[in-house]
Parts: C-alpha cells; sequence; structure tokens
C-alpha cells in the first residue's frame, strides 16, 4: 500500500483496514446525522432570508428608482444580488441533507465526500456574495459623496467586515478541502483492501 500524507497525520489507512466496523459505522453515523441537522438549519434559515431580502432588495430598488436616489438602486441591486446568492447556496446542499439512506460504510463516505463538495460550492458563492457587497457597496458611497450627501458610517468598517467574513471563507474552504483529500484517501484504502474499485 502506498504511503500517503494523511497516514502520518492520522493512521487513516490502519482504522480503514483494521478497526472494528461497529466502532467506526456508528461514530460515522452520528456525524453524518449531527450534520445534516446543521444543514437543515442553514437550508431553511437560507431560503427564508434569501427570500426576505430579496423582497427588501426589490423595495428598495423601486424607491430609489422612482425618487431618483441613485445609492438606494445600488444598495437594492446588491440585495437582490446577495439574496439570489443565498438561495442558490441553500439549494445546492438540499440533494446532500439527508444521511437516513447511507446506511452501509462505503454510501456514508460518499456522502461525506459529496457534503463536503457541495459546501465547497457555497463557500464560492460566499466570496461572490462578498464581492457583490464589495463592489456595489463602494458604489453607493461614490455616489452619495458626488451629490453632496456622504454617508454617515465610513465605508471602511463595511469593508472591514466583508474582509473578515472572507477571511473566514477562506479558512472554511481549505478545511473542507482537507476533509474531502481525507475522506477520497479514505474511499481508495478501503477499495483497495477489499480488492475493488469505488
Amino acid at each position: 500500500m502506498t504511503k500517503s500524507a494523511y497516514w502520518d497525520e492520522l493512521g487513516i489507512a490502519w482504522c480503514a483496514v483494521h478497526s472494528p466496523l461497529d466502532i467506526v459505522i456508528p461514530r460515522l453515523k452520528a456525524r453524518l446525522r449531527g450534520e445534516s441537522l446543521l444543514i437543515g438549519l442553514y437550508v431553511t434559515a437560507g431560503l427564508l432570508l434569501g427570500i426576505a431580502s430579496a423582497g427588501l432588495g426589490a423595495f428598495t430598488l423601486w424607491m430609489g428608482w422612482t425618487r431618483e436616489a441613485w445609492f438606494f438602486v445600488t444598495r437594492g441591486t446588491a440585495l437582490v444580488a446577495v439574496s439570489a446568492i443565498m438561495i442558490v447556496a441553500s439549494l445546492q446542499l438540499l440533494p446532500v441533507m439527508a444521511s437516513e439512506q447511507a446506511t452501509a460504510l462505503p454510501d456514508m463516505i460518499d456522502l461525506s465526500i459529496a457534503r463536503a463538495e457541495r459546501l465547497v460550492r457555497v463557500v464560492r458563492l460566499g466570496f461572490a456574495a462578498c464581492a457583490v457587497t464589495t463592489v456595489l457597496g463602494l458604489a453607493g458611497t461614490a455616489i452619495r459623496n458626488y451629490s453632496g450627501k456622504p454617508p454617515a458610517m465610513s465605508p471602511i468598517w463595511a469593508l472591514g467586515v466583508t474582509a473578515v467574513l472572507a477571511l473566514g471563507l477562506f479558512w472554511y474552504g481549505r478545511h473542507l478541502g482537507r476533509t474531502r483529500a481525507k475522506f477520497r484517501y479514505l474511499q481508495t484504502v478501503m477499495a483497495d483492501a477489499t480488492g475493488g474499485t469505488h
């Protein structure tokens, strides 16, 4: 068996081949159930917040357009765009939300990999939301400054919050990438141990 970077770090190959299944399977099943609960909460909250924010964004757009307050137009556009991203991100997780059908160990590993891949997509959508917020937020500030009505709060604070969120997404994305790689390696080790291809 070829050594991997994960062998020394976790001994994951040894666990895959030699650990009793009555220990490994319940732990992974409990992990998947906990993840299902968190994903369900995220999907529900993401859809509700996305729909509510889209409505608020559409109203803000309408107000800005009818009153020719163009910074309101940029704000409404940002709200609608971020809401759409939030809804799409929530829908990305629907196919991997349930874990009841994954009863065999290979199925649970497949589900873990699929969840990590879907969450990586969500992280990328989060980066897109940060970019939209930054660009349209700066555009709105520029419009307000040009019209002689500068915002009461400096845009630096909003940029700082967005930067912190982007940094958090970056580190979470790295964690997801490592998790996906570990489960893929475990999948390969199990396939080699059973003499089959998964």
